[in-house]
């Protein structure tokens, strides 16, 4: 049986008011019209919805219980035009981000503290998923933003540039290459290499650029996060390519080096998807607008700091500390 939602607000107002006429200039219409609305309502319903007491409406069994349905639904509907304002004034909302596991232990969270400090009342959520799964999940509108080491091919899905991340080879201090200057690529057909699991977009981009150098790695282990990778190169199970912010810590305490190859630097870009039906959305378009800010900024800090020719090159550590996402400016404030 479908209710006329218009019949119901006039059922209502009748209800609360106790008063065919007061229910009409509360609703801003004529008392006709409120007699019309309820007598359609009562043979939609099958039933009396009022009866007479005095010539004055009183809820019948029936009434009471539609009654207290209409309060509930009448409820919901006020609480959720007032979500909808507090989130367009971004007073209130969620924004719903996911991301591969290097941008989302990277990348991305000195982002989300720059957001929470400007719209401390919207909540963010972070999912960290594989790349096929983060591409469906757009496309299923279960997330907000994404972030990407691709464009997905989907009309639905918008992207835009957001940082590029580079991938470096990585081993342990006391493996053979540490104390190599170079080494070329195919070297590392005699090497054991470990991997990120099938799915990966840096996974994808090492094959790619293998591939394209005739190299056949020799894959010893597949493994899910950069931590068990670091890990496993450590305790001598091969090299590995990873993301370099991935790997600053642990090639600044001695723990792993990275291994130059004579072949330039694997890079890839990481891009911002959403959906196209997201592109309204207030909160995503100011989290959009605040991580435009930071790539602006970050790409002012990199060209300021970057060793002109003939200087020489900064320590690990300092060079991490001038290419690290601004910590101030007005973003913060």
């Amino acid at each position: 049986m479908p209710v006329n939602l218009n019949q119901l607000r006039v059922f209502e107002a009748v209800g609360r008011t106790g008063s065919f006429s007061r229910a009409a200039e509360a609703l801003g219409v004529t008392q006709p019209a409120v007699t019309v609305q309820i007598r359609r309502l009562e043979e939609l319903c099958g039933t009396a919805l009022f009866e007479r007491v005095r010539r004055r409406p009183r809820l019948s069994q029936a009434g009471e219980t539609l009654y207290r349905y209409a309060r509930r639904i009448f409820a919901l509907t006020d609480e959720a035009v007032e979500a909808l304002a507090l989130a367009r004034d971004l007073r209130g909302g969620r924004i719903r981000l996911v991301a591969g596991r290097t941008p989302a232990a990277c990348h991305l969270p000195p982002l989300i503290t720059a957001f929470k400090r400007r719209y401390p009342s919207v909540e963010v959520q972070l999912l960290v998923d594989s790349t096929d799964r983060v591409v469906e999940r757009l496309l299923d509108l279960k997330d907000d933003v994404a972030v990407l080491g691709l464009r997905p091919p989907q009309a639905a899905l918008v992207s835009e540039p957001f940082c590029d991340d580079t991938l470096t080879l990585i081993a342990a201090p006391q493996h053979p290459w540490a104390r190599r200057r170079r080494v070329s690529l195919a070297e590392l057909s005699r090497e054991s290499l470990v991997q990120r699991e099938p799915g990966s977009s840096s996974r994808a981009l090492v094959e790619r650029h293998l591939a394209a150098h005739g190299i056949a790695a020799r894959v010893v282990m597949e493994l899910g996060s950069n931590e068990t990778i670091k890990r496993a190169v450590e305790e001598g199970a091969g090299v590995a390519f990873i993301s370099a912010s991935a790997a600053d810590l642990e090639v600044e305490t001695g723990r792993l080096v990275t291994v130059r190859t004579i072949e330039p630097p694997l890079v890839r870009p990481l891009f911002f998807v959403h959906h196209r039906d997201r592109a309204a959305s207030p909160i995503v378009g100011a989290f959009l607008e605040i991580a435009r800010a930071w790539r602006s900024q970050a790409r002012a800090v990199n060209a300021a700091t970057r060793p002109s020719r003939g200087r020489r090159p900064r320590s690990p550590a300092r060079n991490r500390a001038a290419k690290a996402w601004p910590t101030a400016g007005p973003l913060l404030e």
